[in-house]
């Protein structure tokens, strides 16, 4: 393992990762929206792939779990593009509100209908697609970098369309929602609260804050990174499997337009760390690529696994054993947390306000 991240550094990490990204979804299973427990599977997923690829290819490139590689390798665009749609439709959603879209739980069948299957059809539908499309580009079977594991390739100038132009897309969306979401909240944070109180029954605005800190990471971590390595493929030139054309299929999948001789869709690419370690933008990509999951963990962690709900669930999980043995604690009072908002796709104002007073838990 390259001398910058010493065994076992990365697994562990990762494999908090995966712990801090799922447990606020097991303890709030029915109250999370549909956006939130997308965002932190996507997470889970790639964290945990990255934790066993971690540990089974951390001084080697070795072929020992061919089928894994060709899950993990789809599984990496899908949550690379989940992520990031997840964010876009808790922008949406937070967007709706601040334009005085009802926060209410007194949605139509109907209405309600549609948007599970928007958000479906977002959250997991676009990335199925774009796993699936992959296989247009791809000249080899996957390829084993040491210490990072198995990761897919792309090749000509459709690679763009599918790996960069869905995710930059989404991502600029939450940019462009994401700040005007926040300043809209920040600057009529006293009718907001107001707005809240009415259709909730307590003051919450502090729970939008929870909400609108997830949306904005992927403007935070996920956009730079990906304009800069969008340019610097581009600036590569033909250094970059992606800037060739794509001729036909079998001149992708058959030793890529002649620049990998012999290749099929069979073909396994060994990388040891000798070979990435020599360039620090490669270094760098490897390095992000093993950490970034670990911070949206943490970040989402941060925003859905420190509320009063999820305390109750740590000093109920702290008093297991001492219960059992007769010891008593005193008990804790429910607290509605952010979990409990239910956002309104209702796109009439007045109908939302008038439908409040009948809102119900």
């Amino acid at each position: 393992m390259n001398d910058l991240t010493p065994y076992p550094i990365i697994p562990i990490g990762n494999f908090i990762g995966v712990i801090l990204a799922l447990s606020p979804l097991v303890s709030q299973t029915r109250s999370l929206s549909i956006a939130v427990w997308g965002y932190g599977i996507w997470i889970a997923i790639y964290c945990f792939q990255t934790f066993v690829n971690s540990i089974v290819w951390r001084d080697n490139v070795d072929i020992v779990a061919p089928v894994w590689c060709d899950i993990v390798t789809r599984l990496q665009g899908g949550a690379n593009i989940g992520s990031r749609t997840c964010a876009l439709a808790i922008c949406i959603q937070l967007y709706k509100v601040t334009r005085a879209v009802g926060l209410v739980e007194t949605n139509s069948r109907e209405q309600k209908r549609r948007a599970i299957i928007w958000q479906l059809s977002v959250i997991i539908g676009l990335p199925l697609l774009m796993m699936g499309l992959s296989v247009l580009v791809q000249t080899i079977r996957f390829e084993i970098i040491e210490e990072l594991g198995c990761r897919g390739t792309s090749y000509s100038y459709v690679g763009y369309i599918i790996d960069y132009v869905p995710g930059l897309i989404v991502s600029l969306g939450c940019v462009t929602l994401a700040p005007f979401t926040l300043r809209v909240f920040l600057r009529h944070r006293k009718e907001m609260n107001e707005f809240i109180s009415t259709n909730r029954g307590e003051t919450g605005y502090i729970k939008y804050y929870r909400l609108v800190f997830i949306a904005c990471l992927d403007t935070l971590f996920n956009v730079p990174m990906l304009l800069t390595d969008f340019i610097m493929c581009i600036a590569l030139g033909q250094e970059s499997s992606y800037n060739y054309p794509y001729i036909s299929w079998k001149n992708v999948h058959n030793g890529a337009g002649g620049h990998f001789p012999g290749a099929t869709l069979s073909t396994i690419l060994q990388v040891p760390a000798s070979e990435w370690s020599t360039s620090k933008w490669v270094m760098f990509t490897v390095k992000w690529d093993e950490w970034l999951y670990v911070v949206h963990a943490i970040m989402f962690f941060a925003a859905f696994g420190t509320t009063p709900e999820m305390r109750r669930y740590y000093r109920t999980a702290f008093w297991f054993i001492p219960e059992r043995l007769g010891y008593q604690r005193r008990q804790a009072t429910q607290t509605e947390t952010v979990s409990d908002l239910a956002f309104n796709s209702n796109p009439n104002p007045r109908a939302a306000s008038g439908s409040s007073g009948n809102t119900h838990r």
